[in-house]
C-alpha cells in the first residue's frame, strides 16, 4: 500500500508531532480544523499540516487518517466520519486508524460504525511520548486486517503490526498504561497525603533508601502529568472498562480516573504543555496539589 497522504485528527501534542515527522519525510499531511481551537491551529501551522476544511475532503484525499484525540472523543469522531461518508458519491478512499487509548470492546464498536459506512478501520495504540525534533518515534501498535500495510510508514514512524484481530492493539495499550499512568496516580495519592500529614520528608527519605529507582522515575515523570490529566480521565475509564469486560473489578481504575479528575480541576491542570509555570518539579507539584486539597476541605 502506497501512502502519500496522511490525515491527522487532531493536531494536538501527539498529533502535530507525528504529523511534522511524516511531513519531514515527504508525506503530505492534512487535517480538518473546522471548529478547532486557536491552539490546534497554531500547532498545525507549526507542523506544516494542511487544513482541508472538511471531513469529506479527508475521506477522499487521505490514504489513512490517524485518529489521535482524548479517548472520550473517539466514538464521536467515528460517527462524524461515518455521516460524512454517507454523503459522498463514491466509496471513501481513506482508512481510519484509531490510535486512541480505548478498551478492546470500544475499538470493536468503533470498527462496526466505520465499516457500516464503508470506511476501513484499524485498531491502534501509541506507547511513548510525542516525536518532537531530536526524539525517537513512539511505538505505534496496529491490529486488524491490513495492519501490515502501514509498515510502509516505517522507519519514519515506529509501526508495529499485531495481527488481524481488532482490539489487540488497544488491549496492549490498556495493560501498559495500567503500569505507567496507574502508578503515577498512586504516587499522587501517596506523596500528597504524606505532605498533608506532615511526613513528606520522611516518606521521601524512605523511598530514597528502599525504592530509589521508583523515586527517580516518578521525579522525572510526575511533573509532566498535570496538563495531560484531562485526557487521562477518559483513558482510565477505558482501562476500567477493559478489566470489567475481562471479569475483573473496574473499580480500581474508576478511582484512578477520579485522581486525574482532581488534578484536572486544579490550576496545574489548566496549563498547557508548551507553557508551564507551576509544578515543574516534584516538590512544587506535591505542594500545589496539597494546597488545592486543603482549600477544597476548608
Amino acid at each position: 500500500m502506497a501512502i502519500e497522504t496522511v490525515g491527522i485528527m487532531t493536531p494536538g501534542d501527539m498529533g502535530h508531532a507525528i504529523g511534522q515527522r511524516l511531513g519531514e519525510a515527504g508525506i503530505r499531511v492534512v487535517t480538518n480544523l473546522a471548529g478547532r481551537s486557536d491552539r490546534s491551529r497554531a500547532l498545525a501551522r507549526k507542523a506544516g499540516i494542511e487544513d482541508l476544511g472538511s471531513d469529506a475532503a479527508l475521506l477522499t484525499d487521505c490514504d489513512v487518517i490517524f485518529s489521535i484525540m482524548p479517548p472520550d472523543q473517539a466514538a464521536g469522531f467515528i460517527s462524524r466520519m461515518a455521516a460524512a461518508a454517507g454523503a459522498l458519491d463514491t466509496k471513501p478512499k481513506a482508512l481510519i486508524a484509531d490510535l486512541n487509548a480505548v478498551a478492546p470492546s470500544t475499538a470493536r464498536q468503533l470498527q462496526e460504525t466505520a465499516e457500516a459506512a464503508g470506511i476501513g478501520f484499524l485498531d491502534g495504540g501509541i506507547i511513548g511520548g510525542p516525536p518532537y525534533p531530536g526524539r525517537s518515534s513512539p511505538r505505534i501498535y496496529l491490529s486488524g486486517p491490513g495492519a501490515d500495510a502501514l509498515s510502509a510508514l516505517s522507519p519514519t514512524l515506529d509501526i508495529r503490526p499485531l495481527g488481524d484481530e481488532i482490539g489487540a492493539a488497544s488491549a496492549l495499550k490498556m495493560c501498559f498504561a495500567t503500569l505507567t499512568k496507574g502508578v503515577q496516580a498512586l504516587a499522587i495519592q501517596s506523596f500528597v497525603t504524606a505532605e498533608l500529614e506532615g511526613v513528606g520528608p520522611a516518606f521521601r527519605a524512605e523511598l530514597e533508601g528502599a525504592q530509589a529507582n521508583l523515586l527517580r522515575s516518578l521525579t522525572g515523570s510526575l511533573p509532566g502529568m498535570p496538563p495531560k490529566a484531562y485526557r487521562w480521565v477518559g483513558e482510565m475509564e477505558e482501562i476500567a472498562k477493559t478489566y470489567g469486560d475481562a471479569g475483573l473489578t473496574p473499580k480500581t481504575f474508576e478511582g484512578v480516573a477520579d485522581v486525574y479528575r482532581f488534578v484536572e480541576s486544579t490550576p496545574l491542570g489548566k496549563e498547557v504543555v508548551e507553557n508551564r509555570t507551576m509544578g515543574t518539579d516534584l516538590d512544587d507539584l506535591v505542594t500545589r496539589l496539597a494546597d488545592a486539597l486543603r482549600e477544597r476541605r476548608s
